[in-house]
This record gives C-alpha cells, sequence and structure tokens, in this order.
C-alpha cells in the first residue's frame, strides 16, 4: 500500500506563478474603474465639443465653405452637355426652370439654335446628383420687362407685386416679430459662423417628439424647421412639402450648404433669409387673384392693407404722427400672416377664429418678451 504524503495545512504561499489571492481581482477593479474614468472623459470631452460646435458652427463653416467652393458653373458658347435641370418644385415650376429642356426643343424645331449656355462643374453636377438643390442666387421676384430703343422702361410687370427690397426696409419690430415665432436665434452677430439651416435645440425636440407620436399619435409634436429650411422646402421639394425624414435631411443639407457658398461669416446670409422669407412665404390662393406669396402681398390681399402704408407705420420715425388705432392693426395682421404661414389655407380661408385666438396668444407673448409695448399690444387686441 503506497505510503500517503502528508502536507502542513494553512494559508497557500503565494509565488509570481500563484498570486496572491484577492490580487488579481483588486487589480481588475483598479483597471475597471481607471477605463471607466477615460471613458467618461472622452464622453464629456465628446459632449463638449457637439455643445460648442452646435454653438459656433465652426466646424461645419470649415468643411462646407471649401465644399460649397467648387459648386461653380459658367457660361460658355454653344449647347452645353453638362448642365441639369430641376425635375421639380414649386418655384422652379413657377419660374420655368422645370421646362427649359422642353422650352430648347421646340424652339429648336423652329430653326432656333443655343449660342450661350451654362457648363455646371463635376463637383456642382456631383451634388445635383446626390439629389441636393442647386446653391445659386434666387430670384425674390420675377417679372418682364420692355424697352425701346432708346432704353425707357414700355412695360414692367414683378410678382410678387409687393416686396422689401433691401433688408435695411424691413421694420425691426416686423424682425423680431418673424425671429421670435419661427427663428429665435437667426440673426445673432455673436455667432458669425452660424449655421442657419438647423437649430440643434429645436431639432432634437422634434426628433423625439416624432419618436413619441409612435407611441401616441394623439401627441402634439414641435417643428424642428428653421427659415432656411423652409424656404428650400416651399422653392424646391415635390408640392412644397417634406414628405419624410429624408426630404427634412435633403433640405437641411441644401440650405446648410447655400448658407457657406459665400464664406464661412454667414450673418449677410442669414439677414438674406429672413428678407427672402417675407418676400415669398406661401399665403394660400385667394379668388380673383391667385396664389398669394409674401407679405407685402398677404396684406393686400388678405386684409386690404396698403403694404408701403403698413411699413411706414411699423418703421420707427416715419409717421408718429399716424392713428394709433390703425398702427395696432398693421400689427395685429403683420403678426396674423406670420402665424397663418403654418396652415395657409386653413387659417386664411376657414379658419379665421382660430387664426384670431392663435395671433392673440402670440400678442401677449411678444409683450411679455418686451418686443411690443404693452400699450399697443391692447390696442392690437381690440382690433
Amino acid at each position: 500500500m503506497p505510503e500517503e504524503t502528508m502536507k502542513e495545512s494553512g494559508p497557500p504561499v503565494s509565488s509570481p506563478s500563484n498570486p496572491e489571492p484577492g490580487r488579481g481581482w483588486r487589480l481588475g477593479r483598479r483597471r475597471m474603474a481607471v477605463g471607466l474614468a477615460v471613458l467618461a472623459l472622452l464622453l464629456a470631452g465628446g459632449a463638449w465639443l457637439l455643445g460648442h460646435e452646435a454653438q459656433t458652427s465652426r466646424l461645419q463653416a470649415r468643411m462646407l465653405t471649401r465644399y460649397a467652393a467648387d459648386l461653380a458653373y459658367q457660361t460658355e458658347p454653344g449647347a452645353s452637355d453638362r448642365v441639369r435641370f430641376p425635375a421639380h418644385g414649386p418655384f422652379d415650376q413657377r419660374l420655368g426652370y422645370t421646362g427649359i429642356p422642353g422650352f430648347v426643343d421646340r424652339l429648336e424645331t423652329r430653326g432656333f439654335a443655343i449660342t450661350e449656355q451654362v457648363r455646371q462643374s463635376p463637383a456642382l453636377q456631383a451634388h445635383l446628383e446626390r439629389g441636393l438643390y442647386a446653391p445659386y442666387a434666387e430670384k425674390g421676384q420675377a417679372g418682364l420687362a420692355v424697352f425701346d430703343c432708346r432704353r425707357e422702361p414700355v412695360y414692367a410687370f414683378h410678382y410678387p407685386y409687393r416686396a422689401f427690397e433691401r433688408f435695411d426696409q424691413v421694420p425691426p419690430l416686423v424682425t423680431q416679430a418673424l425671429l421670435f415665432i419661427e427663428n429665435r436665434e437667426l440673426l445673432d452677430a455673436d455667432r458669425p459662423q452660424m449655421n442657419p439651416a438647423v437649430d440643434w435645440v429645436r431639432f432634437t425636440r422634434a426628433v423625439i417628439g416624432q419618436l413619441g407620436s409612435r407611441i401616441d399619435p394623439e401627441l402634439d409634436t414641435p417643428g424642428g424647421s428653421t427659415l432656411a429650411t423652409q424656404i428650400e422646402k416651399y422653392r424646391h421639394s415635390p408640392d412644397g412639402i417634406t414628405h419624410s425624414a429624408r426630404e427634412k435631411l435633403r433640405q437641411m443639407a441644401s440650405a446648410s450648404v447655400r448658407a457657406y457658398r459665400q464664406g464661412a461669416d454667414t450673418l449677410p446670409v442669414r439677414r438674406q433669409i429672413l428678407l427672402d422669407y417675407l418676400n415669398t412665404v406661401p399665403l394660400s390662393a385667394a379668388p380673383r387673384h391667385g396664389e398669394v406669396h409674401g407679405l407685402g402681398d398677404g396684406l393686400w390681399v388678405w386684409f386690404g392693407t396698403d403694404f408701403q402704408r403698413a411699413r411706414s407705420l411699423l418703421m420707427p420715425g416715419e409717421d408718429l404722427a399716424g392713428d394709433p388705432a390703425e398702427r395696432a392693426q398693421v400689427l395685429r395682421q403683420v403678426v396674423a400672416l406670420m402665424v397663418a404661414h403654418r396652415r395657409p389655407s386653413w387659417y386664411l380661408a376657414q379658419g379665421r377664429e382660430d387664426l384670431d385666438q392663435t395671433t392673440d396668444a402670440y400678442l401677449r407673448l411678444l409683450a411679455a418678451e418686451g418686443i411690443v409695448d404693452p400699450g399697443w399690444r391692447d390696442a392690437a387686441l381690440q382690433q
């Protein structure tokens, strides 16, 4: 029978190959703590960078300015084989851009020939092939002018009929009211490189609201559009409507590229955005007039208010002797049209009672924010 080997009882002895029990566990905890601390620092740094970028748009300004610089075109002799025309969009259709290929075909069959036409750069063509909208200086008004041999005007027509010609012609009260209702940070001079196409706070709320609406269809979801994306929508989106999340992203991307087309400093572009919006925003259609676009035509068609008179009443120092009741009424009409653009066919043609109530609410909010004098507010509420 083999002899049994007896060992002395007691705690195990540690060695390099057999570390002290619990030591590996403690080292693991330390490594995990260090890893979590590093991860927390990375997340905090990433959150700070995202917040800084959302506030300043510096990285976007640098990248998009470079990208937009290559989106060029030039006119050269003869017909072009490097030009793409838009296929849809209310303004593209109204101004005839979608019909240019057909116009050219019909003219050529009648003996006409193209003597000059635009060539789009490869970068611009690639931009359009991605489904984005072309960044160019768009017309606020279109029309026809006929001159005689001495360059004297014989006939002139433009549409919309009434419009602000420059940003400084817009009464500050109109600017402040529109920004308060639609896009409060748009003209922030402390953010010279701001991307006007994206308001990250509103966009995040809109995304969360859309997710919530999947759970509760009755949930009232806020919109995330800025004035820049709204312009892209009613000018170039099919039927002037955002049909899908993809179309919303296309509007945002197109507006972002357009904003940096002239350089990283976007404040002049942002002023032009506000001016274009006031001059071209759709405000439904009226009998014996047709489609209504812009604040000037909206005041005349829907309220019978002369545009220049309204501008004079609202511009500081221009008509201090004006009737206070008339000034209050014009203020109410301007605010009403800024509200009505959200559902113009309903508010202006059918839901005037809803429009009155919403206008009252915004007049009170404008006074609470110090944009409108309380006395002016009270007079407007009585109109």
